[in-house]
């Protein structure tokens, strides 16, 4: 029998790589070479670690999950206007919300464009404020990140690219909004004159 020369494989958790380790110890038995398949593998930990995000993602809107509710509102500032407990503010599930403003916002070429403009003016005319008192800031043209399940981090960088736009998304939904209401007026206008003719 001869000496296995390969030291270990480190392989995520899909099924797949199960099957190919057992296959290339079918292999190498066949030439008389010694081949554990289980201890010859080595799970990765990352994908482990992403696995288990992925399950406390999906449990988010679990308020059961919620025993530090109290730590979570003691820990806001005093002053802060919309406070939410811990409990509210799963229900209202984040990151669903988070993917629903992404797939509206890039669903389209005219969206993103006009998301484009109002970062771009909003810059100019100092629509973007932050800080006490308020200052306005710059904020960087880039668009709005969707998470995929094959790429790991995703969701993390989906909610960070939300929270630093967050401010073109408020002009961005009061704009839709006013064109919105300026259709309707239109429509009840145009409705108004067709009725006198």
């Amino acid at each position: 029998m001869r000496i296995l020369q390969i030291g270990h494989w480190t392989l995520d958790n899909a099924s797949n790589n199960t099957t190919f380790m057992e296959e290339l110890a079918t292999l190498l038995r066949a030439r008389d070479i010694d081949f554990d398949p289980i201890d010859r593998r080595i799970m990765c930990f990352p994908h482990i670690i992403n696995i288990c995000c992925q399950h406390v993602i999906a449990d988010f809107t679990n308020a059961d999950l919620a025993e530090a509710s109290t730590e979570f509102v003691a820990a806001l500032p005093p002053d802060l206007p919309d406070r939410q407990t811990f409990e509210e503010a799963v229900k209202r599930d984040p990151v669903a919300l988070g993917r629903n403003i992404v797939r509206v916002l890039r669903s389209s070429g005219q969206r993103r464009d006009l998301f484009d403009d109002i970062v771009q003016d909003g810059n100019v005319k100092g629509w973007f404020q932050a800080g006490t008192p308020p200052e306005p800031i710059q904020l960087p043209l880039v668009q709005l990140l969707r998470d995929m399940i094959t790429r790991w981090d995703t969701v993390f960088y989906m909610v960070r690219r939300l929270r630093e736009m967050r401010p073109v998304g408020q002009f961005y939904f009061m704009f839709q909004s006013y064109l919105h209401n300026l259709n309707r007026l239109w429509i009840i206008s145009l409705r108004s004159q067709s009725t006198k003719i």
